[in-house]
């Protein structure tokens, strides 16, 4: 489902990056990095996908666009999910290429269909963003199919979800103002989702474990909770046990803070309608493992 005419839909490419949207993309490149980085001193070849990546990766930050455009290219023929995720991302948000809507979400859906489903969150996110006008109907719809985490009168219509035109019917029978309330929630959510629903995001600070957002929508506030320890130590670690813990426990503040930053992000996204019922909660949690 592209583009479902319940409120507008934008179909082509928006006129320029916006500065949120540069400042999510590198933080997505730095957490690549910080990963790359970790798994090299656990003695962790990089993969093929990887090094393609990290290969269209340095291109952009040297501001190298065609030789990133090409490198992008090149891993995007070999078929590797993340070079299609990093390509959707690219076209959203205008990096080194034109930007163009309905481009990055075939990258997404290619990127999700080959093993990375945080693809179909980023969608929703997408379709909710307020820049270009999207459309609330198919933000709605791609959250359910992301298992985006939604308040229970948001999920009443996922039964409807196989059919477009029912869908749409059924939205339209909602009382006024839940739609724009539903997808306001979903999309915070699916922000987030989109930015860190990777297993190993937490490796890259070597932790793992569990964290959880919830978010208050009417409040337009999230807690996080954190259930995190350090990963086993590479096996050329620091012999200094002090330093070591001193290490780890500056890799949980970073990354206690890059979750905040995160949330943070998502909320500044978007804005809240008027009328969110109080009692609306969206508990998502996410389990990340230790590089591998």
């Amino acid at each position: 489902m592209r583009c479902l005419l319940l409120a507008g839909c934008l179909v082509t490419a928006l006129a320029a990056a916006q500065s949120d949207d540069d400042r999510r993309f590198e933080a997505g490149r730095s957490a690549d990095r910080q990963n790359w980085e970790w798994r090299a001193k656990q003695g962790l070849q990089p993969t093929e996908a990887e090094k393609a990546s990290q290969a269209v990766v340095d291109a952009i930050a040297q501001r190298g666009c065609a030789r990133a455009a090409s490198q992008l290219n090149a891993g995007v023929a070999k078929g590797h999910p993340e070079l299609m995720l990093l390509a959707g991302a690219m076209y959203e948000d205008g990096v080194c290429l034109k930007p163009n809507w309905e481009r990055a979400v075939g990258f997404y859906e290619k990127a999700a269909a080959a093993g990375r489903p945080e693809a179909l969150a980023r969608i929703a996110a997408g379709y909710a963003a307020p820049a270009g006008g999207r459309d609330a109907a198919a933000a709605l719809w791609w959250a359910l199919k992301a298992r985006t985490a939604l308040p229970a009168a948001c999920t009443q219509v996922a039964t409807a979800a196989d059919d477009a035109d029912r869908f749409v019917n059924a939205l339209k029978a909602w009382p006024t103002g839940q739609l724009g309330a539903c997808v306001y929630a979903a999309a915070v959510v699916a922000t987030i989702q989109g930015d860190i629903a990777g297993a190993d995001t937490a490796a890259a600070y070597g932790h793992q474990g569990k964290v959880r957002f919830s978010f208050n929508p009417a409040q337009g506030r999230i807690d996080i909770a954190e259930e995190l320890t350090a990963a086993r130590a590479p096996a050329n670690a620091l012999a200094d046990a002090a330093l070591r813990e001193s290490n780890q426990r500056a890799a949980r503040q970073a990354l206690s803070a890059r979750l905040r930053e995160v949330a943070d992000r998502a909320l500044k996204r978007y804005d809240k309608p008027a009328a969110v019922p109080a009692d609306w909660r969206s508990d998502a949690e996410f389990v990340f493992m230790a590089a591998r």
